[in-house]
C-alpha cells in the first residue's frame, strides 16, 4: 500500500518493527511498500528520518516512549465492560486484544489491562503506546516527484 503527494519523492521500502527486547512485531520483506515523506504510515519521528534518503540505504531508527511514536495514553480511552458481556472466545486476561465495531465501516482494537470478578477494563489507545521500539528500514528505490 502506498500513500503519497504528487510532487514529492516516493520511497519503496521494506521495514521491520521490533520491541526493545528484539521481539519482531512486523517484517515486510515479502511486501515492500511505497510511501512519501508526508504519508502517515510510520510515526512522524520515523517518517522524518526517511526523507532525503537514497536507494540502498538502511536505517535503524530507535523510538523511545518520550518521542510518543504512537501518541500518549489517554485515560478517556479506557472502557469498562461487564465480564458477562466479554466475548467467550477471548480469554479475559491482561494483554489480550479485542476488536470493537465502531461503526459499519471501521473496527477499533482494544487491549485488556485489568480484570476482576465483575468487569474487564479495556484500553483503546494504540497497543504500542508506552513501548520503546526500533524501526529497521531499507530504501529499495526512490522515485522523484515534480521537479
Amino acid at each position: 500500500m502506498g500513500f503519497y503527494s504528487e510532487c514529492e519523492p516516493v520511497y519503496r521500502v521494506c521495514y521491520g518493527v521490533f520491541l526493545e527486547n528484539e521481539q519482531e512485531l512486523v517484517l515486510s520483506n515479502d511486501s515492500p511498500c511505497n510511501m512519501s515523506g508526508s504519508a502517515k504510515f510510520f510515526p512522524s519521528c520515523v517518517q522524518a528520518k526517511l526523507v532525503g534518503r537514497s536507494a540502498g540505504e538502511r536505517l535503524w531508527i530507535p523510538t523511545t516512549v518520550d518521542l510518543a511514536a504512537f501518541g500518549v495514553r489517554e485515560s478517556v480511552l479506557i472502557q469498562a465492560m461487564p465480564l458477562a458481556n466479554f466475548p467467550q472466545d477471548i480469554e479475559a486476561e491482561p494483554g489480550a486484544l479485542i476488536e470493537f465495531s465502531v461503526d459499519s465501516d471501521s473496527v477499533r482494537v482494544g487491549q485488556v489491562f485489568e480484570v476482576d470478578d465483575r468487569q474487564v477494563n479495556v484500553e483503546l489507545d494504540h497497543p504500542l503506546i508506552g513501548n520503546n521500539l526500533r524501526f529497521d528500514v531499507e530504501v529499495l528505490a526512490v522515485i522523484e516527484g515534480c521537479t
